[in-house]
């Protein structure tokens, strides 16, 4: 991606904020003369309303969920404007808070439209289904708008002979993720988030144990080098599992399934650790140890040979 490609980004996320911002404002207000005061603000799990809040406040703390997820996506975008997958990420984040955000904005006015108290304002329930849904899928087209554009400079873009020379030091690097994991995961967390805000813990902590999984198992970036493999997860690259050069005995690429491995995402199995993002071509090493490390990559089969190479190069010494 061009210099000028990452000014039209930041330029296109700094609008997506600012309109969503606008219509967070703008539909209570408008709406501000035929609402009560108080205004219900929280509803029980029989979707009965039992608690409220005043218009400022209720405005205030959605205008502050939104800007924690504004500036989530923020920091996920200032990683790396010009890769593909920080992008995805980021619009991801945004995409799915923004459409989370004035969901709560328009479910909350219309259930104290027309009401003279709060205590008879609408119940609330079913309709967080499709809330939800519009969210996550909000996030996944989110990731789809982020991904267009070029690999970054270290990924492998052609299919040339490997060949390591004494004065050079060889990279391969493959990130691979899962669109409905972060998407999934994306949403839960920005669920959790505004959930929490309203009062509802036990809600807020199960949405946040289903979507931080989600969101660190939705993307892994395969590192190999001199030093050994590198694999980071999630939107941060962040836990990182590293295996050293000498804990490695050779490399193959192969086609693997979930059900091969235990399922997705990070399996554990008697003989086998899999970080399992998609069926396909996967990168497999047998360790010294005999088990052996499966993770999803694309162009596994060049940083298979790059691998073996190294393993070679390591052993004349």
């Amino acid at each position: 991606m061009s210099a000028r490609n990452g000014i039209w980004t930041w330029t296109a996320v700094s609008a997506w904020i600012a309109l969503t911002t606008a219509a967070l404002v703008a539909g209570p207000v408008a709406r501000r003369g035929r609402l009560p005061e108080p205004l219900a603000s929280h509803w029980g799990a029989s979707g009965v309303p039992d608690g409220a809040m005043s218009f400022g406040a209720l405005l205030a703390s959605v205008l502050v969920l939104w800007g924690a997820v504004a500036a989530s996506g923020i920091a996920v975008l200032a990683r790396g404007v010009r890769t593909r997958h920080q992008r995805g990420a980021a619009f991801s984040v945004l995409g799915a808070g923004a459409v989370f955000a004035v969901g709560v904005d328009l479910l909350t006015v219309w259930a104290n439209l027309d009401v003279p108290d709060w205590r008879q304002a609408r119940s609330l329930g079913w309709q967080l289904v499709p809330h939800l849904g519009l969210s996550a899928l909000a996030g996944w087209f989110g990731w789809l708008l982020g991904r267009p554009g070029s690999r970054t400079a270290s990924e492998p873009v052609d299919g040339t002979a490997l060949t390591l020379g004494p004065r050079h030091h060889a990279v391969w690097v493959s990130t691979v993720s899962s669109r409905p994991l972060a998407g999934i995961g994306g949403g839960a967390l920005v669920a959790g988030l505004a959930t929490g805000a309203a009062g509802a813990w036990p809600v807020a902590v199960v949405a946040v144990l289903v979507g931080l999984p989600c969101l660190v198992l939705s993307s892994a970036r395969v590192q190999i080098d001199e030093l050994g493999v590198r694999t980071a997860l999630g939107p941060l690259r962040w836990p990182v599992r590293r295996i050293r050069l000498a804990e490695i005995a050779s490399a193959t690429a192969r086609t693997r399934s979930a059900p091969e491995v235990g399922g997705w995402g990070y399996r554990v199995l008697p003989a086998t650790t899999a970080i399992m993002l998609r069926s396909g071509e996967c990168l497999v090493l047998r360790l010294v140890s005999g088990r052996d490390f499966v993770v999803s990559a694309d162009d596994a089969e060049r940083g298979a040979e790059l691998l073996n190479a190294l393993l070679a190069e390591r052993s004349a010494l």
